[in-house]
């Protein structure tokens, strides 16, 4: 996780209409990410507003965001 830096979700739309949960810094300041993109893929047929739920209630419990790499 990046320690010092909270992050927030949110509801993003792809081309093809799906919706998906995006992840970025709550500051809206530069990811300590680099160029990084963390995105939750929802299951086929959710729409926006069970994602907007989903999203919010991420967001009541969310501190950051964590990346292990091996």
């Amino acid at each position: 996780m990046s320690p010092d830096q909270a992050h927030r979700c949110e509801v993003r739309q792809g081309r093809s209409g799906a919706v998906f949960l995006a992840f970025f810094p709550s500051t809206r300041e530069t990811s300590s990410y680099s160029n990084s993109l963390f995105t939750l893929d929802l299951k086929p047929g959710v729409g926006q507003d069970d994602a907007d739920v989903l999203a919010a209630h991420i967001n009541r419990l969310l501190l950051g965001v964590s990346s292990t790499i091996f």
